[in-house]
């Protein structure tokens, strides 16, 4: 099994969701002693946000008579790993903060990335990704499960167009009870 652990919280070790990864990650190595791990912390090592130019490259839409530069052409290669490391995971694990009401511009940057290059689009067998949610504003309750329940929509969303059919949602530590769930994973 490959597990694609992804963090995109820059809070660092305040952040719930990097703490509920972790835990998920802890309880992963013990059930799956031969599986293998990739980690990418994408707020201590940010994408750059998709310029005009990259999506036109990563969506096939590229003007061959524009030069293309060696950092677009750098852009467009790491972009191409990403979509590899995507599709070469059996597991993807991210954590998913709501950040200002949305999704974290670091995490909003990779998936623009992914999205765009629109390969990542067919059926992804056996794909299983978990959401790990969580919200860091103010709110009672009942309004952060509101917000948390429209933004868990518009991540399933995402994640449906990527052909990802085996997607969960986990949130905060009362959902940290089902990583027994994770031991049945194959």
């Amino acid at each position: 099994m490959n597990i694609l652990h992804i963090d995109s919280c820059a809070l660092g070790d305040h952040s719930s969701s990097r703490q509920h990864t972790a835990a998920i990650i802890t309880e992963l190595a013990i059930t799956h002693p031969h599986a293998t791990f990739q980690y990418r912390d994408l707020a201590a090592a940010p994408l750059s946000h998709a310029s005009g130019p990259l999506l036109q490259v990563l969506s096939q839409r590229w003007d061959a008579n524009i030069p293309m530069s060696a950092e677009l052409s750098a852009e467009a290669m790491q972009s191409a790993s990403l979509l590899e490391e995507f599709k070469g995971a059996d597991l993807i694990l991210i954590g998913a903060p709501m950040h200002n009401f949305s999704v974290p511009s670091t995490l909003k940057a990779w998936l623009d990335r992914l999205l765009e290059l629109k390969a990542c689009a067919k059926n992804q067998p056996g794909k299983r990704v978990i959401l790990v949610t969580s919200g860091c504003i103010s709110a009672n309750d009942a309004e952060l499960g509101h917000l948390l329940n429209n933004y868990e929509i518009l991540l399933k969303s995402v994640f449906e167009t990527m052909g990802v059919a085996q997607l969960e949602m986990m949130r905060g530590i009362a959902d940290l009870s089902r990583i027994a769930g994770l031991k049945t994973a194959a």
